[in-house]
């Protein structure tokens, strides 16, 4: 059961998860889109956009 937490809160699963939900978006109407952005903000997932951290937005 751990193992699986700890899964499911690593940053590369939620990155992964993002980059296809960014691609599944692309394709769906836009009342659809609100619906995977909100889940996607349950989940932890507030950007959908791939770049680094600045050290400035770290602090």
């Amino acid at each position: 059961m751990t193992n699986l937490k700890e899964i499911i809160v690593n940053e590369k699963v939620k990155g992964i998860v993002a980059i296809v939900a960014a691609v599944i978006t692309y394709f769906t109407p836009d009342h659809i889109d609100v619906i995977i952005e909100s889940l996607l903000g349950i989940y932890g997932i507030t950007v959908l956009t791939l770049r680094k951290k600045d050290k400035l937005q770290e602090k």
